[in-house]
């Protein structure tokens, strides 16, 4: 293998133009590949999937859980209420001036022809907006007398001044049985504490108008929604200018936080990058008393990452960026093989010894950290695959090119000097090994640890991981206030494979949710059943409709609605066209008959993928009331509750499992590969016992200092695993060529790991700074892996190889 490195290093020096002209073919090819490939910043792809959630995931897929933002417009107590619907509607139309693209529908207004649709259409299919409650109201009507005492009311009504919407009513349907049927569809809509003024939904004191967004893109379409969040923004700003502050809106939702979140992440991923490389550069400089030396050393790393992404592009359309934005800390193990090279070239080493002393361990610790990083693979978790794949082959990739590029590139001073004396390389020559206080120190970490190991816990609360403004945070505090918004929201979904079948298992759901609330196991639910039924509950229903209204009711509803009209100057063709309606045959109602009501969106509640079909109803709880419900719901046939929260909970208590089983594979991959090179169980054991150890005390500190894993910086003990193992196969080959030179090289080594060390927690220890909570915890859990892994390798492996392979003299 040194061999074929060393040639590459001979054709590209007696070739240069060729090797300049091959690199630059490459990177154009590398740049062409990428570019087709899109990023997904969705979270969720964190979350592994298995045969046991199997109908869960595909449930989560297809419903609506409808993530709408909520638009609160609210005034000034000198402010009149009519001033306050007209910010409400001055907002509106800003909406739907653009025809806004990344809107769906807004709620929360409904106009006068809105409401006549909706008239309409009960109206005209009463059979199925009718109830056995309903059916009784209207037998206690079906006397001489009730109809006189009717009859009289809506004589009054209709020479009152009284809205169109009452007169139209009264002629055509004087029992109100339309009115009964749009009764039920209050379940869609909100509670008593809300009334409608001006086409508006304004609570009770009028001080407040609350508009619903669904938005067109799902959360996890970040990019979208942040343009969208941004002219949300803009025209907030122009309208609170135009009302002077009188009236003022904010918004709420989960798709705001998602933008929140990504914008926080982007700007706190640039400003601590731009700044770990400014100081990395500097460091670089001064160490190596060279501008030029920085940036070759950065050129495996960039090629790395071209060509993973490269490779990754002949096989996938779409990657996740989660697994992209860990750079900071691949930046550290990437650039460990450029280092390792530069600084034994520092040394004075030829070209041809450096490659004899690196070529090895940096094949060693390509291949033993890319295997680690391929065991993500073995889990069901599309971002931690993508993640796995990105990583190893960018490892492998940026080893390959720093054995190519860098002896190219690398120019030695004309004058054979031997470097000065830097910090870093005291550092380096200082025997951690020899000092009893270091020892014992670490001993008793290490013993410490074992007793802390098992004790370190793990968030499975995602949303304690998110960044919320202050402006959201102040928001929903509001709307808290105005909603009791702070009730326990879980989600009963009902499925099929044919939309009937999911309708069916909802109607049963519906009837279920009925009696809880009668009985006050629950506060309230939101179920789109009143509108839209099953197939078979129609039929129960037309044929509920069919047996009440028989030839002798019907008869005689029309002889006494006449007879009683008569006293009031109603003509015998009055109400003709109730009579019809009695006598007329009924259809069933379709979805797409539906689809003309503007007031009520049916699709908020059902959705469609692949055959599959979900109906969704939202529940709330009081806290004392929800595992109660759960247990109830926990087995129902073709219907899941859904507790976002909990489910992510539990989904990620899988995810620490996985990594648990990950770990393994990791250490089985590594001891693996040791053998392969050493063919020594001496050395194997010298080289993984300081891996071993450094996991150990890395595990203890967290436990100790109350610091949590998580779903990001979980992530990270993959890295922190990976360099460990650099590190440790980087000092076992500096201790074999120290034994067997004269001139001791381990310091060589040891400034290359320092050097590597450095890099790493300045590209994620300088995360710190983030505002986000995630990233400060990658920060935090890296700070002590990488400091451990540095004290271990220098002041225990030693001891451990003097004691196991040194040779006795």
């Amino acid at each position: 293998m040194l061999n074929l490195f060393y040639k590459f290093y001979l054709k590209l020096k007696k070739n240069p133009v060729v090797g300049t002209a091959l690199l630059f073919m490459l990177l154009i090819v590398l740049v062409w590949r990428i570019l087709s490939i899109s990023f997904a910043e969705d979270v969720s792809k964190l979350i592994p999937q298995n045969e046991d959630n199997k109908t869960l995931q595909k449930v989560l897929k297809t419903a609506n859980f409808s993530d709408k933002i909520i638009v609160h417009i609210r005034k000034k107590d000198a402010v009149s209420t009519e001033t306050l619907t007209n910010y409400a509607e001055d907002f509106l139309e800003e909406l739907n001036a653009s025809k806004n693209p990344y809107i769906k529908s807004v709620q929360g207004y409904i106009e006068e022809e809105s409401l006549f649709e909706t008239l309409d259409v009960v109206y005209e299919n009463l059979p199925y907006f009718l109830t056995a409650e309903d059916y009784q109201h209207i037998e206690a009507k079906m006397t001489p007398d009730s109809i006189a005492a009717i009859t009289q009311q809506n004589y009054e009504t209709l020479i009152s001044p009284s809205g169109l919407i009452a007169k139209k009513t009264l002629v055509r349907d004087p029992l109100g049985l339309s009115l009964m049927g749009i009764n039920h569809l209050k379940s869609l809509g909100f509670n008593d504490d809300f009334k409608i003024v001006n086409g508006f939904l304004v609570n009770k004191k009028e001080t407040d108008v609350l508009l619903f967004i669904t938005p067109k893109f799902p959360t996890s379409e970040t990019q979208k929604n942040t343009q969208f969040s941004t002219a949300l923004y803009n025209l907030q700003s122009k309208l609170n200018t135009k009302y002077q502050s009188e009236i003022t809106a904010s918004y709420f939702g989960g798709v705001l936080i998602a933008v929140a979140n990504a914008n926080q992440i982007k700007t706190d991923v640039i400003l601590t990058v731009s700044l770990a490389l400014s100081l990395l550069l500097m460091v670089f400089i001064v160490f190596y008393r060279s501008v030029f030396v920085p940036i070759i050393l950065l050129l495996p790393t960039v090629f790395g990452a071209l060509v993973a992404l490269a490779i990754l592009s002949l096989f996938k359309t779409q990657i996740s960026a989660i697994s992209l934005g860990v750079g900071a800390v691949l930046l550290g193990v990437t650039l460990d093989y450029a280092l390792h090279i530069l600084t034994h070239l520092r040394a004075q080493h030829t070209i041809e010894d450096t490659l004899n002393q690196v070529t090895k361990p940096i094949i060693m610790s390509s291949v033993t950290t890319a295997l680690a990083f391929f065991c993500l693979l073995f889990i069901n978790s599309d971002a931690l695959q993508d993640l796995g794949l990105f990583a190893g082959l960018s490892v492998l990739s940026a080893a390959f090119f720093a054995l190519v590029l860098i002896p190219v590139l690398y120019k030695a001073p004309k004058k054979k000097t031997l470097a000065k004396q830097t910090p870093i390389d005291k550092f380096a020559s200082y025997p951690f090994h020899q000092k009893k206080g270091w020892i014992i120190g670490l001993v008793l970490l290490l013993i410490g640890s074992v007793f802390f190991y098992s004790q370190v816990s793990f968030n499975k609360n995602l949303s304690s991981l998110n960044f919320v403004p202050q402006h959201l945070k102040q928001a929903e505090k509001e709307l808290d206030q105005l909603t009791n918004a702070s009730d326990k929201s879980v989600y009963l979904v009902s499925y099929g494979n044919t939309l009937d079948e999911a309708l069916q298992h909802n109607d049963i759901l519906f009837s279920t949710l009925k009696k809880q609330k009668a009985t006050n196991s629950l506060v309230s639910f939101t179920s789109v059943t009143p509108l839209v039924k099953s197939k078979r509950t129609q039929k129960e229903g037309l044929q509920q409709w069919t047996t009440f209204f028989n030839e002798e009711r019907k008869q005689f509803l029309k002889e006494e609605f006449i007879l009683k009209g008569e006293v009031f100057g109603f003509k015998p063709e009055t109400h003709q066209a109730f009579y019809n309606l009695l006598n007329q045959p009924f259809n069933i109602l379709h979805l797409e008959d539906l689809k003309g009501i503007a007031s009520i969106s049916p699709e908020d509640f059902i959705s469609s993928n692949d055959q599959f079909h979900t109906v969704t109803t939202l529940v709330k709880l009081k806290d004392n009331q929800v595992n109660a419900f759960k247990a109830q719901f926990k087995n129902q046939k073709g219907t899941i509750l859904i507790d976002r929260q909990a489910i992510n909970e539990d989904l990620l208590g899988q995810l620490k499992n996985s990594f648990n089983t990950l770990m393994l594979y990791c250490f089985g991959a590594v001891l693996l590969v040791l053998f392969i090179f050493y063919r020594n169980i001496k050395l194997v054991l010298a080289t993984i016992l300081p891996i071993v150890i450094t996991w150990l005390i890395t595990i203890g500190l967290m436990a100790f200092f109350n610091i949590q894993f998580n779903v990001f910086n979980i992530i990270i003990s993959t890295f922190i695993f990976g360099l460990g193992v650099d590190y440790s196969i980087f000092i076992t080959n500096g201790l074999i060529k120290n034994n067997k030179q004269e001139n001791a090289v381990l310091p060589t080594y040891k400034t290359s790991v320092i050097l590597s060390v450095i890099t790493t927690l300045l590209g994620v220890g300088i995360l710190f700074l983030a505002k986000h909570p995630a990233l400060q915890s990658l920060a935090l859990v890296s700070v002590i892996g990488i400091s451990t892994a540095l004290l271990v390798s220098f002041t225990l492996q030693p001891l451990v190889y003097n004691v196991l392979c040194k040779s006795k003299k």
